[in-house]
């Protein structure tokens, strides 16, 4: 969609303009972050890493009692633990030997996921990746090994939070120094300090603390796209701690809402059922699983073949969990709608296998996963994620905490540490920035994720013409090479899947055009995208499941994948491009038919103009409701500050809380209210103290709602139901439900401004490979986006802006399926 929206005349949206202002006269240069130029970084020399597969439990977690006597445990087909270790992201360390360069760069710590078998004390000092057939290799890796699953059968995961010293068993603080605050609505393992004052020491709840979060970092691990049961689903405010021996007393080991569930034995451990004064009613459940600092789930895996990921999601830090490295990507294969054997370009790795060191297995590899994220690095190679506000846009404060001395009143709602959106100078592609991956001249099939915080990428591809010439330029003080390489021929996308599988046709993605190919040899004409800079476009969390064809390209053939989505929040097309020397350069494809030969598997694989997709039909169950909601940005209501032309932002007057009519208040100081500060979602009703004789029940209005109000999605167990999202924000927000898998209806622009959010014009249907289901869908601004979904499963779930920086500032809600059972814990 272009960005041609409907705008309100917001502060926000005089800031984000004047961003894009100075973003336009600052283009061709990287993004602030970190002490480590990135421009600095060699590209291209360090090879993709392929996830291997994840191994499965050979033995289950030794228990014992206060004697010393084992404890039975039950058995998980998983054991997968989250420890620190460090990777050789930047080039460099065990790169050297591969390439044959001297490359300086130090590994980074790093947290992921591995098998709990792995002796801890070798994570610890372990530097991956490295060979696994080396004895005693931990299989600890960022991204994560990959979960290989069979749809419609059930697998059982025991998730460990070993966040802890080995030799000492003492709690790691948080890998991301300085970044956790308490003054959102967070996990709060503390149990204190909770802004409302007549509440028992509790978890999961904003503070007034500005001083950033030292203690032990909970967890809870959630498997995004998942058709999964409430108990395993990964509620953020059932997290747990590291079992360490120096947790602190007072401190909760668990969140209000910590489950857990054998599907094998039938064996839950619910929310706890509590009164109005937080005594618990009726049985208690027992905690079945004995060991310590772990959740055992369940995954019924009932759904088709299709690319899931796995991360964190505690309440209030998922994006600083999931910043520091702990992700994987969950494959479900098998069933009725996945392709028959030898379809598909292949194979993927299997169990065992070392794609990366072991040269027979990588050369015959034509299936990998591929997570595509954005971050920045210190020259002592550690992650920066920023510390502080004034990071975003400048502003200084006064943050929450601030007292009047007087009164001894807040004078702020400004969180002090959390960013708005956080962008970041260097691509990072399966855990290695900027890497090449040699291809046979043949077709590949790669799993696409974006597993970025706030980025949208815009992907396409094209052929790199070497320049003979280079020239030395002065760059931020130093003198460096630069190279004037030019872009030949666009290679397209040939995209066969999504979010939640196969689509109904494949579909060729390339700049500015998109076509459905009908599956019988012919090309029809291609279709225009909604704007010419459109190509693959992805945000967090989506999936693209692609073909990519290199045959018939001569070796030393360079394809270079390219993003020319903004290095700033994305509001649709056309907008300003990364910057193309950093941000706006991905990886790249060498063909080198010498170290990856053609085989004899390439030669059946079908043309992607031929393939036929196992797709499901669509959703034909009525409609039991259509539920109106709302994308909302939060203003202060404290602070007013003026912003320069240049978007330099001066506090000019704070106010006590609750003050009546602030955006008045700052108008008569020539100022506005500081924004954002934070987005929510919420309900679109009709305001009756605005009812006027042709609008009794008053006009339409957004009401923001923030994580602690009572549900107000309730859908029946089985119902299907429209979800509206009405957008009255100048971002595009990528709106994720648990549990469901949706397909796109319409699109529609509204008017804001019209006491009934009068629709303007027609309704636009999903593009072409946005249909099939998903569970991620865009939502641009001005525009009325409709969703269809079958709630089947009871319980409790969320849904959610997948930007993680507003999930972690209240861009989330419950819902829960079917009938709430009396003093639940949720209102």
């Amino acid at each position: 969609m272009k960005k041609n929206h409907l705008k309100n005349g917001s502060f926000w949206f005089m800031l984000l303009v004047a961003t894009a202002l100075c973003a336009n006269s600052a283009m061709a240069a990287p993004l602030p972050g970190g002490t480590l130029d990135p421009t600095t970084i060699t590209k291209y020399v360090q090879p993709l890493v392929i996830p291997p597969v994840m191994p499965k439990a050979v033995t289950q977690p030794a228990v014992t009692d206060a004697a010393g006597n084992p404890v039975p445990v039950p058995a998980a087909e998983y054991n997968i633990a989250v420890r620190q270790f460090k990777q050789q992201i930047l080039p460099g360390g065990v790169w050297n030997t591969v390439n044959g360069r001297a490359d300086a760069f130090p590994p980074t710590p790093i947290w992921s996921y591995g098998s709990a078998s792995d002796d801890p004390v070798a994570v610890a000092n372990y530097t991956a990746p490295a060979p696994l057939a080396a004895p005693g290799t931990p299989t600890f890796n960022y991204p994560a090994l990959t979960v290989e699953a069979t749809a419609y059968t059930a697998n059982t995961v025991r998730w460990i939070n070993d966040l802890k010293d080995p030799l000492t068993g003492n709690y790691r603080p948080h890998l991301l120094t300085g970044t956790v605050d308490q003054t959102l609505h967070w996990a709060n393992p503390a149990n204190s300090g909770c802004v409302n004052a007549n509440q028992v020491p509790q978890t999961d709840c904003n503070t007034y603390n500005p001083t950033p979060y030292t203690g032990p970092v909970p967890i809870v691990t959630h498997v995004h796209g998942a058709h999964v049961n409430a108990n395993s689903d990964g509620y953020p405010e059932a997290w747990w701690l590291p079992g360490a021996n120096n947790i602190p007393a007072g401190y909760a080991k668990t969140g209000t809402l910590y489950t857990q569930y054998n599907v094998l034995t039938g064996q839950a451990q619910d929310a706890q059922q509590r009164d109005a004064n937080g005594n618990i009613t009726g049985t208690v459940q027992v905690d079945f699983d004995p060991v310590d600092g772990a959740a055992f789930y369940s995954y019924e895996n009932t759904q088709p073949a299709t690319t899931l990921w796995y991360h964190d999601h505690s309440l209030g830090i998922t994006r600083l969990n999931v910043y520091a490295g702990p992700a994987g990507f969950w494959l479900l294969r098998g069933g009725a709608n996945d392709v028959p054997a030898g379809t598909l370009p292949g194979p993927a790795p299997v169990l065992g296998e070392d794609p990366n060191f072991d040269p027979v297995v990588r050369a015959k590899i034509r299936e990998i996963p591929v997570v595509i994220q954005d971050r920045s690095f210190n020259a002592d190679g550690t992650l920066f994620y920023p510390n502080n506000r004034a990071f975003f846009d400048g502003f200084n404060g006064p943050y929450v905490g601030a007292t009047d001395p007087v009164t001894g009143q807040q004078v702020s709602d400004i969180n002090p540490i959390w960013n708005p959106e956080a962008f970041f100078n260097t691509m990072v592609v399966n855990g290695t920035t900027w890497p090449n991956l040699d291809v046979a001249p043949a077709k590949y099939r790669l799993r696409l994720l974006n597993g970025s915080n706030s980025r949208f990428i815009n992907l396409s591809m094209f052929e790199v013409i070497k320049s003979k010439t280079d020239k030395k330029q002065i760059i931020q003080g130093k003198t460096k090479k630069t190279y004037n390489d030019k872009y030949g021929a666009e290679l397209p996308f040939y995209q066969i899947g999504g979010d939640q599988g196969f689509l109904p046709q494949v579909v060729k993605i390339q700049t500015g055009m998109i076509t459905a190919l009908p599956g019988n040899g012919t090309l029809p004409a291609p279709a225009l995208l909604p704007d010419p800079m459109q190509a693959l476009l992805m945000a967090p969390a989506e999936r693209a499941d692609v073909i990519v064809d290199f045959s018939g390209l001569p070796d030393g053939t360079v394809i270079r994948m390219i993003n020319t989505a903004p290095d700033a929040p994305f509001g649709g097309f056309p907008d300003i491009p990364a910057d193309p020397a950093t941000s706006g350069q991905v990886m790249e494809f060498t063909v080198n038919s010498v170290a990856v030969p053609v085989l004899p598997t390439d030669l059946t694989t079908a043309s992607p103009l031929a393939l036929t997709l196992p797709a499901e039909a669509a959703n034909a169950k009525a409609v039991a409701q259509s539920r109106p909601l709302s994308l909302n940005e939060e203003e202060s209501m404290q602070v007013c500050v003026q912003v320069s032309p240049t978007g330099a932002i001066t506090t000019v007057a704070t106010f006590p809380p609750h003050t009546l009519n602030i955006a008045a208040q700052c108008a008569a100081l020539n100022a506005v209210p500081q924004a954002p500060k934070a987005a929510l979602l919420g309900l679109i009703q009709n305001d009756p103290t605005q009812a006027t004789p042709a609008l009794p029940a008053g006009p339409l209005v957004g009401v923001p709602l923030m994580w602690k109000d009572p549900i107000t999605e309730n859908p029946q167990v089985g119902d299907t139901e429209n979800w509206d999202f009405y957008n009255l924000t100048v971002d595009v927000h990528p709106i994720h439900m648990h549990l469901v898998r949706y397909q796109i209806q319409h699109r529609q622009l509204f008017d804001p401004l019209s006491p009934t959010f009068a629709p303007i014009g027609p309704q636009v249907p999903p593009l072409a490979n946005e249909l099939g289901y998903k569970d991620t869908v865009l939502s641009y601004p001005g525009e009325i986006t409709r969703v269809k979904a079958t709630f089947d499963l009871p319980g409790l779930y969320v849904w959610h802006c997948h930007i993680v920086e507003h999930e972690d500032n209240e861009m989330m809600r419950p819902f829960f399926v079917g009938a709430k059972p009396a003093n639940f814990p949720v209102p």
